[in-house]
């Protein structure tokens, strides 16, 4: 069984919820489904075929910095899963099956995909725990669609969870916040599959390949206000 795991808050929330009705409809494969939204307007979501965990509303960026505290908050409903993907609330999908699964499973930036890693834009600074030094010679992920086995992405949900708290403690923020400590984490620990652009494919854009998850245009400043 897939768990599926969309953040939708404040204005995010019809986000959220059409990204997941996209996914019961889209995805093809052959697991069961449970789909999962964190809010924080709970009484809003009438379709009674997705689980809701309430969480608080914060302000960009911080929201997409707690992501990995709210996994690790539920952690006991979402080891149930066999699977575990996070999808962003303004995604899409299109045509999506089992090829996504693996043990940890991460997606080629869409806007990188093409460069050298010592141009990518990881987080260089030493005193942040996202810190990748200029000699990693591996791939930029995009945060926007990632899981893998429970298990796996539980435990990497911790760890980043706890990165996350020691860098806010410290007053450092992440260069490309939560993507950039998933990118720290991938580096230790490399991904088993890893999804082209296509998973992760801007509306509007033109890139050489298959659209099968689209990232929604919208007005960042307008939907991340308040």
């Amino acid at each position: 069984m897939i768990g599926w795991l969309v953040i939708g808050t404040n204005k995010y929330l019809e986000l959220g919820v059409e990204c997941l009705e996209s996914i019961k409809e889209k995805y093809t494969g052959s697991q069961s489904q449970r789909f999962f939204l964190f809010t924080d307007r709970v009484d809003e979501v009438k379709q009674d075929w997705i689980t809701t965990f309430e969480i608080e509303h914060e302000v960009f960026p911080y929201i997409s910095m707690s992501r990995y505290r709210h996994f690790v908050d539920q952690k006991e409903v979402l080891a149930e899963m066999d699977y575990l993907y996070y999808v962003d609330a303004d995604s899409l999908f299109l045509n999506v099956g089992d090829e996504i699964l693996g043990e940890r499973v991460t997606t080629r930036h869409p806007g990188w995909f093409h460069r050298e890693s010592i141009d990518c834009p990881f987080d260089r600074n030493p005193n942040s725990n996202a810190f990748i030094s200029y000699d990693y010679k591996g791939p930029y992920f995009q945060n926007c669609f990632q899981g893998g086995y429970s298990e796996e992405f539980l435990k990497m949900s911790e760890i980043l969870a706890e990165r996350t708290k020691m860098d806010l403690g410290n007053d450092v923020m992440p260069l490309w916040h939560d993507e950039s400590h998933m990118n720290k984490y991938m580096s230790e620990n490399p991904p088993t599959r890893i999804l082209d652009p296509g998973y992760a494919y801007p509306e509007n854009w033109r890139i050489p390949f298959e659209q099968k998850i689209i990232g929604v245009s919208k007005n960042h400043d307008e939907i991340r206000s308040d």
